[in-house]
């Protein structure tokens, strides 16, 4: 078995160029893990454990033979994509407000917010739709969530301090 230890750059750079590529498949959800077990795809047994935290995104080199290179693959899942327009900052409150209250993490790119699916589309839509964010506004797709960097958001970096309690409650307000 490989044991990987750090995560040694990216498939771009230039003294990558030249290699051939041996992939292992991380879903986002496994991509801050420190300790992971794989297979790539030619058939490697693959141990990850690294020495700091990282975040394996999309192209990350994990092992370097001088021949080939093993790189992460992002797996697709499916997101929910939100549009939100340049100027409608109540729409950018609500989508805010809607996912914060979820903890759900984000990834933004440029006026999206991207979400994953984690019960049914129409369950991750149900609390914009609840905050009057247009339908039209949300689609869904399958690709890399959070391919590139971690998520931000409620989901990503809601921590407690250690002295508060790990609960607490979220007030509905009617409509």
């Amino acid at each position: 078995m490989l044991i990987v230890r750090e995560i040694l750059g990216h498939a771009d750079e230039t003294r990558f160029r030249r290699r051939q590529r041996d992939r292992i498949w991380i879903a986002a959800a496994d991509a801050g893990r420190r300790r992971l077990r794989r297979t790539t795809d030619a058939g490697a047994d693959v141990g990850i454990d690294l020495q700091k935290p990282g975040w394996l995104s999309d192209g990350a080199v994990l092992d370097d033979d001088g021949t080939r290179i093993l790189t992460v693959a992002r797996l697709p899942e499916e997101v929910m994509i939100v549009t939100l327009s340049e100027t409608d900052m109540l729409a950018a409150f609500r989508v805010g407000h809607a996912l914060g209250n979820r903890h759900a993490p984000c990834e933004l790119r440029g006026r999206e917010v991207i979400v994953p699916v984690t019960e049914t589309p129409e369950l991750t839509a149900r609390p914009l739709l609840a905050h009057n964010i247009d339908p039209a506004h949300i689609r869904f797709a399958r690709m890399p969530f959070a391919a590139d960097a971690p998520p931000v958001c409620a989901g990503a970096g809601h921590d407690h301090p250690a002295d508060r309690p790990r609960h607490h409650h979220h007030h509905r307000h009617a409509e």
